[in-house]
Order: structure tokens, then C-alpha cells, then sequence
């Protein structure tokens, strides 16, 4: 390799590292708890033991399990944590847990032009700020009709509209039941799929592990989905589904029967001080090149082009 074409390569690789270094993550979590079915000391026990996590979107969450959720999300961080509650699905409640360290709540609000009929979960929303950028975003959860495809299917295409009107990037985790077929879903998939995902509005961030999200011994498909609209379908992305070993299920008495789906984004980290702007700026490449052949030189380890 020529040794100009080495040091721009080696340059080159530190720039990019300088550009990561400035990325800050942000991590959610979407969770069916299954109330009604399940125990939440064994709930809050799983969810103390993901690290790491800034917002979880839970469905089918008892209202009187808030505290306990929150003190689980808690565990373990250097953090303080918060609740919002949706109102409706009798005990089969959405809510969202959120570290409030980092991220301050400008406002809640459900969707419940999207509870068809009165009979399912308004979709909650949280409109938060990161306190270190300013950056402002919706964070949804949904848990869409199960017993009525035409009721699901309504609520997708509503979903779909009203993100299409939002002006702030959009984070969407939750259970959908699209039931996207582990081998053949882009073929075979619900038609709410389509409908939320229309006109490239809401992008899907597919796990890396595609597996099974749900226990149901029937169905080999994904329930749970993290979507993202707006702004947020630019921000870089990955996804896992979570306790993917085999022992998961079927699920007991004490577990859910759906396993948590985590995202994790990389945002623009907060700009420096207007003082320190010029000192922080990275170097070009030029400059790269400069300190690498100087750094040779003194080491003896240089040679000419």
C-alpha cells in the first residue's frame, strides 16, 4: 500500500471515530406485561435486569403496577425514572416509564379517536425532550385491536394519518398483532402492516434477531414492532428482541407471553459552548495527515512517498 494512500486511511478511521464519539445513544423498549396472566414481582424482575434503557413503552400493564415498574427501571441506574399512565382498556393499561434525569416531559396525551368503538387502549403519546440537545420527539405506545382485523386495520390506517401530520420525529413501539411471518413476511403480514407503513410514513426497525415475539404455540410470527416517522426515520438504528432463548417459552403463570422488543438510536449529541466551538472542532484531513508524519518522524518509523 503507498504510504500516503496508509496515512489517509488511518486518518480517515479517526475521523470516523470522532464522529461517533459525538452520536448520543437513546434506548426504548416496547413490552407487552400480559396482565391478568402474569405476576409483576416476576415482571418487575425481568425488566430490572435490562440495563441501559431511557423510555419503556409497556401494554397490558395493571395501573396499580406503575410504581413497581418504575422502581424496576430504576434498578440498577444512576437515574431517576417516572410514569405515565394511559386511561383506558380497563386493566389492560399502556404507560410509559421514562428517565427523567435525561428526558423532561413537555406533555401526555392519548389518541382516542384510534380506540375504535371505545372497546380497546387510546394510543398514549409522551412528548419529551432530551435535556442535554433540546431535541424534542413523540414517544407512542399502541397495542392494537386483536379481536377485530377491520377494527386493527382502521386503527393503523388512523395511526398512519396522524403521523403524517406530526412535525417531530416519532418513536412507536407496542404490540400490533400484524403477525409478520418469520419466513415469509414480507409476503405474509397483516394487512395493518401495510396500512401504518403506507406512503413510507412509519418505517419498521427491524430486529437483528428475528424471532418469534409471542408465545403462542400456533403462530410463528412478530407481534411486537419498534416503528419510527418523521425525523427519527433518519436517525441510525438497531433493534434486538430480547430473552430470545428457547426456555421463554411457552410462558407460566408468573411471565408474559410476549417478549420485549429494544431500540437503540444514535442522536446528534449536544453542541459545545459558543467558546469552545472553535477548540473542539475536528481536525481535517490535512491537518490528520500533518500529525501522523510527525508522529513517524520522531518515532523513526516514517518514510517518503
Amino acid at each position: 500500500m503507498p504510504e500516503r494512500v496508509r496515512k489517509i486511511a488511518i486518518a480517515l478511521i479517526i475521523l470516523g471515530s470522532i464522529a461517533r464519539a459525538g452520536a448520543e445513544p437513546l434506548t426504548v423498549v416496547g413490552f407487552n406485561l400480559q396482565s391478568g396472566e402474569s405476576r409483576i414481582a416476576t415482571l418487575a424482575a425481568q425488566v430490572a435486569a435490562i440495563d441501559d434503557v431511557d423510555i419503556w413503552g409497556f401494554s397490558e400493564a395493571e395501573s396499580a403496577w406503575a410504581y413497581q415498574l418504575r422502581d424496576a427501571a430504576a434498578d440498577g441506574e444512576s437515574a431517576r425514572y417516572w410514569f405515565i399512565r394511559g386511561t383506558t382498556g380497563d386493566t389492560d393499561r399502556l404507560m410509559i416509564v421514562f428517565d427523567k434525569d435525561r428526558l423532561e416531559e413537555v406533555r401526555h396525551y392519548e389518541l382516542h379517536h384510534v380506540n375504535i368503538q371505545r372497546k380497546v387502549r387510546a394510543p398514549l403519546v409522551a412528548h419529551l425532550r432530551l435535556r442535554s440537545t433540546s431535541q424534542e420527539f413523540l414517544f407512542l405506545v399502541n397495542h392494537l385491536y386483536r379481536g377485530s382485523a377491520n377494527g386493527r386495520h382502521t386503527q393503523a390506517r388512523l395511526l398512519n394519518e396522524w403521523a403524517a401530520k406530526q412535525t417531530l420525529p416519532i418513536i412507536a413501539v407496542g404490540d400490533y398483532n400484524f403477525d409478520w411471518d418469520l419466513s415469509r413476511g414480507d409476503t405474509s403480514h397483516d394487512r395493518g402492516f401495510d396500512l401504518m407503513t403506507a406512503n413510507d410514513t412509519f418505517v419498521w426497525v427491524r430486529p437483528s434477531n428475528r424471532i418469534v415475539t409471542h408465545c403462542h404455540p400456533k403462530f410463528r410470527s412478530i407481534l411486537d414492532f419498534i416503528f419510527v416517522a418523521g425525523a427519527a426515520k433518519q436517525w441510525p438504528a438497531t433493534s434486538t428482541i430480547l430473552f430470545p432463548q428457547a426456555s421463554y417459552c411457552p410462558d407460566t403463570a408468573a411471565t408474559s407471553d410476549h417478549r420485549p422488543v429494544r431500540a437503540t438510536f444514535e442522536l446528534a449529541a449536544a453542541p459545545p459552548p459558543t467558546a469552545a466551538i472553535e477548540a473542539a472542532k475536528p481536525p481535517t484531513l490535512e491537518q490528520l495527515l500533518e500529525r501522523i508524519e510527525r508522529i513517524e518522524s520522531h518515532l523513526g518509523i516514517g518514510s517518503k512517498d
